[in-house]
């Protein structure tokens, strides 16, 4: 079943996201202040240690972060991120990033903090933490 999105907003966001589209990220399921993107590992996505590039897992992260906190349909975009890395992801392996809105503050609530786990799909195991701020910049759509 195709995903429903909440608003026209979100919906023109993932139609326009040539860096999902590129990697590969695709989104599987969105709501208020919430959003899930998975991705498939392929070998061009590892570094020289073998691993998935730490550059791959926060793009991941980030994607997920900026439906999640567009995903009320109100423009918004990243004022800061932070990643910790916790462990290593390999090709032929299926990431899902998890990101939900912890907070909304500041002057009209305007500012927001999202948090976001990357993990195995099929294990659960925890591969990466990201932490983003973002800020309103437009009103509703």
């Amino acid at each position: 079943m195709p995903l429903e999105y909440p608003n026209q907003h979100i919906a023109d966001l993932v139609a326009n996201d040539r860096t999902a589209q590129w990697l590969g990220a695709t989104l599987v399921g969105v709501g208020p202040g919430t959003a899930d993107v998975v991705l498939g590992v392929g070998e061009q996505m590892c570094n020289g240690h073998g691993t998935c590039h730490g550059g791959v897992l926060f793009t991941l992260a980030d994607i997920a972060f900026s439906y999640a906190c567009n995903s009320a349909g109100v423009l918004n975009v990243a004022a800061a991120a932070d990643v910790q890395f916790v462990a290593p992801a390999h090709a032929g392996q299926r990431l899902r990033a998890s990101a939900r809105e912890r907070l909304r503050y500041g002057k009209d609530r305007r500012s927001g903090l999202y948090d976001v786990q990357v993990t195995v799909e099929d294990t659960g195991e925890l591969v990466a933490l990201f932490t983003g701020r973002a800020a309103q910049i437009g009103g509703r759509s």
